[in-house]
């Protein structure tokens, strides 16, 4: 039996197979998008839409929580975040539309810059810590000073790592992650090492390369002799600085989960950032890499439980409560580490994308005093993307 002879039916638009054999023969160039390659009703602006919305929502929920703060510089916490969002945002749209109009290679993509900026705002540290050495050192943590980084870095970051890396034909690193990271490199041992993070007087910051708790004193790695555990690093560093006036410190689980005053803005409600980022998934679940963020809180939480024992810790819930809804890994986690472009294609890649994100994270935040590790090891980790790429484990055809 031979197989009946067919005919090949044509392209979804109308273009016959003949065509564009013809348009091929008599073209050498080959023209290939840059990522995200969808397939289906999902289009690139729907994507960059429900994204949008959903990070916007995550700092919505930061600027309404944050505007019952006033800093040292008598600018109100909420306002500045919501004046951070305007600049980044329309800095990225409007530096997206000017090199789109003046570079004939560039594509302007109005939802995609739109998300970059939030990105740029997302994971900005701002706040009120208590601890803070900020104005007087000059750390970036309040306006105005802050709204000239959050311009220069969304400037860098959707110049030259958005679109003249894009021109590469792959982005190599998270656009905002390093704009981030080179702005704030010079100045990395006053706002991000944990050594500069302490004032005069009782309290200095606990070490994670050591046994610590939440409300005992646990030796020298837990804050030293006289000093309060890691637990009270949390609350003096995160939460409300008028609870401090009237002698009621917050729960840990509350500050960590629902109300952090300093550090990234994105990240300020880690219940909001889940369920933004839950409903992102749910609406694109076969578009969105959700694997890298479920490997990645899951490796995080194993890790940090793992390290808890092997140091001996007062109980295993601070290093966890910390790994995992610091401000940085939280955000880091739903709308930076999923970024379609500097991740890795396959299921198994994003895997392992999430699972060496999460080692990086743990062992940067412990041996280190890097308490911003999650910024460095994406970084690490979007280098080593097109090597993961190549690990693909096949099925054998015809099962």
């Amino acid at each position: 039996m031979f197989p009946k002879k067919f005919n090949k039916p044509p392209l979804k638009d109308n273009t016959s197979f003949e065509k564009v054999k013809l348009m091929s023969e008599n073209s050498n160039e080959l023209v290939v998008n840059p990522a995200p390659h969808i397939h289906g009703p999902m289009t690139k602006n729907r994507m960059m839409q429900y994204t949008f919305f959903a990070i916007l929502s995550t700092l919505i929920v930061s600027m309404v929580l944050w505007s019952q703060v006033t800093t040292p510089s008598g600018w109100n916490l909420g306002l500045t975040l919501a004046i951070c969002t305007v600049i980044s945002v329309g800095l990225a749209v409007a530096f997206d539309f000017l090199i789109g109009k003046v570079a004939s290679d560039s594509e302007v993509n109005t939802w995609s810059a739109a998300v970059f900026g939030l990105i740029v705002t997302g994971c900005y540290t701002l706040g009120f810590p208590s601890m803070a050495i900020g104005a007087e050192m000059g750390v970036p943590v309040e306006a105005p000073l802050a709204f000239y980084y959050v311009a220069i870095i969304t400037v860098l970051g959707l110049v030259v790592f958005k679109k003249v890396m894009g021109l590469a034909g792959r982005k190599f690193v998270n656009p905002a992650a390093a704009a981030k990271f080179l702005v704030l490199l010079p100045g990395t041992a006053v706002t991000l090492l944990t050594s500069w993070h302490s004032i005069t007087g009782m309290l200095s910051v606990p070490s994670l390369n050591g046994p610590i708790g939440l409300t005992t004193i646990v030796g020298s790695n837990g804050g030293g002799a006289g000093y309060p555990a890691f637990g009270g690093y949390l609350q003096s560093c995160y939460q409300l600085p008028t609870s401090m006036d009237i002698g009621t410190p917050e729960s840990i689980t509350q500050i960590m989960l629902l109300t952090k005053y300093h550090g990234w803005t994105g990240g300020a409600c880690s219940i909001a950032v889940i369920i933004a980022g839950t409903a992102l998934f749910i609406l694109g679940r076969k578009y969105f890499k959700w694997r890298i963020t479920a490997s990645f809180l899951v490796s995080t939480a194993v890790l940090s439980l793992i390290l808890s024992v092997a140091f001996g810790d007062a109980d295993l819930i601070a290093r966890l409560l910390f790994e995992l809804f610091i401000g940085s890994s939280i955000f880091m986690a739903f709308f930076m580490a999923t970024d379609p472009a500097t991740t890795p294609y396959s299921g198994v890649g994003q895997i392992i994308f999430g699972v060496g994100l999460a080692v990086l994270t743990v062992i940067i935040q412990t041996f280190m005093g890097f308490f911003g590790g999650s910024l460095l090891a994406l970084l690490i980790m979007n280098l080593l993307t097109p090597a993961i790429d190549k690990i693909r484990i096949n099925k054998p055809f015809g099962r």
